[in-house]
């Protein structure tokens, strides 16, 4: 009889230098496992595991085998209450990096080590990451002359838009979720309930057995173009379709066995059992393998809320400790009424980086509206109170949350909340948006294809019309001027190490022409003052008088987002003028709608 695996060193399936493969797998339940794959004949003579005593874990080692063979498991359940023995369990790895489809019926593929020799890259410090939020399967394929299957483009096509998205300014990569998930038809899904947690999304490569090789393939090109990676996952529900997981060796306690039972329910679907440690570690050790193997840069955690907090504060808190350069983010809404437990901190003992500003798009939305424009700018600047302004990923023209679904859901691109990209007013408001939000504390991140007035909305399924990223849209004639000033301000940003430190104030407030004025500085001597104008207003003439706060000096206007160049139509500005403060106060063009930065000499 074949023994136990002689070593613990990790779990699902391990290919040795000796051409030889080590298996493990979690089934608590089981009274008999066995692998079964191209090296065994499959049915023909599959091979038994063996229990690991106590642990629930049963594998074997020193089983002939090689990368690129396709297995599953056979597990035959114990019988008796809580538990499913009417039949032989077919089972793909819970583990498996590699799958052929997230349908029930999928194998895995054992895959050789990750590569030891990579691009170098080190991680921008958290002050320094300025985020691109992308889908990969949306992003490329539709009048761009990348040909995509299905409707889904790949982590190859991602790479062909690495040189645009660092063009752009942006040294930072969001994808949504790329775990393996339900999205076999009418084009990729948003990722957002995974079947498989450690497998990438086998419609993301050519074929499912190269995913690994060319998500790595995907996370060197961004480094070598100097594009930090930082993934999105999902641990608070697995999928509704092909969830792989549910009663996984027969079990069926509390309906979904040994990775739910007990588990906090969302709207979702039924949430993980993170009370049992086996299911903590399989948590921690999916990050470890994105942060270790991957060599990704970051991790954004979905809806942490529904995810009770102590298991949070396990997985967080360890891969803090060993992976202390890592930007990890979480969506918290603690006003979630279907939350795992009460108000716990994401920033304090859950352990986070940074948490998704939730409310920044809405007070967009409302400032630009006219709703109490003025209080609502000192609630978005106001952070100078946090001498670390990473702590907050703000969006102010919206995440996939505000974009997505259609407009009879509320989902829409911004511009199209103030009457699409043909609107002069709506693109100049785009504008506002993006320019304060890089001017903001707090890390700036932005949606695909609004830098390119992309109007209706965004969705990757296309059985309701096709709603993927549209690129003869974003370098057209309306386009292409929002892209020139994305660039300009983000390489404003770069180029100003003020509006990355924690530094400033708030030096004039006007709620009769509704006007905030504030200045972001650092201790080395860089100093700019931001003029935000949300109103039909304007100013010519130097008609306008900011308040400094007591800076003086001559000052020159290095930014105004309403400038002809990024499509503003009969509006003034400061070009090349050399402007004074006299008697406490800098008098300027101010134009209506416009965001303006301003450069002491």
């Amino acid at each position: 009889m074949r023994a136990p695996a002689a070593k613990s060193d990790g779990m699902g399936s391990l290919l040795y230098p000796d051409g030889t493969c080590r298996f493990r797998v979690w089934a608590p339940f089981a009274r008999r496992v066995q692998v079964m794959g191209d090296f065994t004949g499959w049915m023909s003579s599959p091979l038994d595991l063996q229990p690991e005593g106590s642990s629930g874990n049963w594998s074997a080692d020193q089983i002939p085998a090689t990368a690129g063979q396709m297995y599953k498991y056979l597990i035959t359940n114990r019988g008796g209450p809580d538990n499913d023995s009417s039949q032989v369990w077919q089972r793909t790895d819970a583990r498996a990096v590699q799958v052929e489809s997230s349908s029930a019926n999928s194998a895995g593929y054992i895959v050789a080590p990750f590569p030891s020799e990579r691009v170098p890259f080190q991680t921008p410090a958290f002050p320094d990451f300025l985020i691109y939020q992308v889908h990969v399967g949306s992003h490329s394929g539709r009048n761009d002359g990348i040909s995509v299957e299905d409707n889904t483009a790949t982590f190859i096509d991602l790479i062909s838009k690495l040189d645009y998205i660092r063009g752009l300014g942006f040294n930072a990569i969001a994808p949504l979720p790329i775990s393996d998930a339900f999205c076999d038809v009418g084009g990729a899904g948003e990722g957002y309930g995974p079947s498989d947690m450690f497998a990438s999304e086998d419609r993301y490569a050519t074929s499912p057995d190269r995913a690994v090789e060319e998500l790595i393939q995907l996370i060197d090109a961004a480094h070598s173009k100097g594009i930090a990676v930082i993934l999105d996952l999902v641990y608070n529900h697995a999928a509704a379709v092909d969830n792989r997981y549910w009663q996984y060796d027969g079990n069926t306690a509390g309906g979904g066995g040994i990775y739910f039972a007990n588990g906090h329910n969302t709207r979702f679907g039924l949430g993980f059992a993170m009370w049992r440690q086996e299911v903590k570690d399989f948590f921690l050790d999916n990050a470890r393998m994105y942060l270790r193997d991957y060599r990704v840069d970051g991790l954004r955690f979905d809806a942490v809320q529904f995810i009770q907090a102590d298991a949070v504060e396990y997985i967080v808190n360890e891969l803090r400790n060993e992976f202390p350069d890592k930007y990890l983010i979480a969506e918290y809404n603690p006003g979630d009424q279907e939350s795992a437990s009460g108000w716990v901190d994401p920033l304090g003992p859950l352990g986070f980086c940074a948490i998704w500003d939730l409310g920044s798009p809405y007070d967009a939305f409302a400032m630009l509206n006219g709703d109490d424009a003025v209080n609502r700018l000192i609630g978005r600047i106001g952070w100078f109170d946090d001498p670390n302004p990473w702590h907050r990923i703000t969006y102010l023209t919206g995440s996939h949350d505000q974009i997505y679904g259609g407009m009879d859901s509320h989902g829409m691109f911004f511009v199209q909340r103030f009457g699409g990209r043909g609107n002069g007013w709506a693109r100049a408001k785009a504008r506002f948006a993006w320019a304060l939000n890089a001017a903001l504390p707090g890390t700036p991140m932005m949606f695909m294809g609004t830098e390119g007035h992309l109007d209706g909305y965004w969705d990757p399924n296309v059985d309701n019309g096709d709603r993927r990223i549209d690129w003869s849209q974003i370098g057209d004639p309306a386009g292409a001027p929002m892209q020139r000033m994305v660039r300009d301000v983000n390489n404003i940003r770069w180029s100003h190490p003020a509006l990355r430190s924690a530094a400033g104030n708030i030096i004039h407030t006007d709620f009769t022409n509704q006007v905030v004025a504030f200045k972001r500085y650092d201790f080395n001597g860089d100093l700019v003052l931001v003029v935000v104008n949300p109103s039909d207003s304007q100013w010519g003439e130097n008609n306008y008088g900011v308040n400094m706060g007591g800076e003086g000096g001559t000052w020159k206007e290095i930014f105004n987002s309403q400038s002809p160049d990024y499509g503003g139509l009969f509006t003034v500005g400061n070009f090349e003028a050399e402007l004074q403060v006299s008697n406490g106060q800098l008098w300027i063009n101010l134009p209506s709608w416009g965001v303006l930065i301003f450069q002491k000499k």
